[in-house]
């Protein structure tokens, strides 16, 4: 298992062990810090360009930090790499599946990861914040939820307006095929957490997995982040990871997540960021105790993983 870090924001390198733990696994620090302003949030296509020239070769079993989760954007950089077809597994506290407008930010990279035929299923799972809610109202990827290329188990029950593989139907149907008050989301807190995940596991096509982790899907005992934060443990996110993997390949992840002062931003990407998010404190330390000592706990399960 090879680690590579992306050195998008300074998160990272301020974490010693993480940074050790990558020289011994002969991986990288992938220099991007000039790059972040043209990235965080809504990536420029000029930015990609010069991130992905400075990747080099994708190496089945990586895996990949990528700082705040500002970037998780960065993941479809890395899946677009691999040029396979590969199915994601998406821990999140958000969908991340916003369809429009048609470029790539932290919010849409889902919706333009479906866009692709190489990415045959996107799997999310997590999700506790108010973006679920009214999908079709959002703009959220509700086409791919009705074909079963996307599936969304969210941490909560609560009301939506369709119904799909990571629903259950609870009532009658109004106009247009959508339900009055009847469709549920099912979600994951009451759940079975095991057999539910060994379901999701044996519906995935036959092919290789990417696992895209953004730490804002567990509490704040375990990661301190520039997002509001969800309900699972990592106990439960590494034991996932283990039934999947005992089903299909895992050929690659990333982590982001960690924490990072956002800086100037400018008129587009505050706007952004005022819309998308809550404005949280700046938090201690940044966090950094707390999310090195997650990211190690999860390169130590990885390593029987990403082999």
């Amino acid at each position: 298992m090879r680690i590579r870090l992306l050195d998008t924001d300074g998160s990272l390198a301020a974490q010693p062990g993480l940074v050790a733990a990558c020289a011994q696994s002969g991986g990288d620090v992938i220099a991007a810090r000039d790059l972040a302003p043209r990235l965080r949030l809504l990536a420029s296509e000029e930015a990609l360009a010069a991130l992905d020239a400075r990747l080099g070769s994708p190496v089945d079993g990586d895996i990949h930090f990528i700082g705040s989760g500002d970037f998780h954007h960065l993941s479809l950089l890395l899946v677009k790499r691999l040029k396979q077809p590969v199915s994601i597994i998406h821990f999140d506290n958000h969908p991340d599946w916003i369809r429009f407008p048609l470029n790539l930010n932290c919010g849409s990279w889902v919706a333009r990861a479906l866009e692709r035929p190489e990415v045959l299923r996107v799997v999310t799972l997590g999700p506790a914040s108010a973006d679920i809610e009214a999908p079709q109202l959002r703009g959220g990827a509700v086409g791919a939820l009705r074909s079963g290329r996307l599936e969304l188990h969210p941490w909560f029950d609560g009301a939506t307006f369709y119904a799909g593989p990571s629903f259950e139907n609870a009532g009658a149907r109004g106009t247009c095929g959508l339900a009055r008050d009847g469709l549920r989301w099912r979600g994951l807190a009451e759940d079975d957490w095991g057999g539910r995940v060994a379901g999701i596991a044996d519906r995935l096509p036959e092919a290789p997995v990417w696992v895209s982790l953004d730490k804002d899907v567990l509490t704040s005992a375990e990661a301190v982040t520039n997002w509001d934060q969800g309900q699972l443990r990592l106990d439960a996110v590494l034991e996932a990871i283990d039934i999947i993997a005992a089903r299909r390949p895992v050929i690659g992840m990333d982590v982001c997540g960690d924490y990072s002062p956002e800086g100037s931003l400018g008129t587009v990407r505050s706007l952004l960021a005022r819309l998308d998010r809550d404005q949280r404190p700046v938090p201690p330390d940044a966090g950094t105790a707390v999310n090195e000592a997650t990211n190690l706990r999860i390169l130590s399960a990885m390593e029987a993983v990403l082999q």
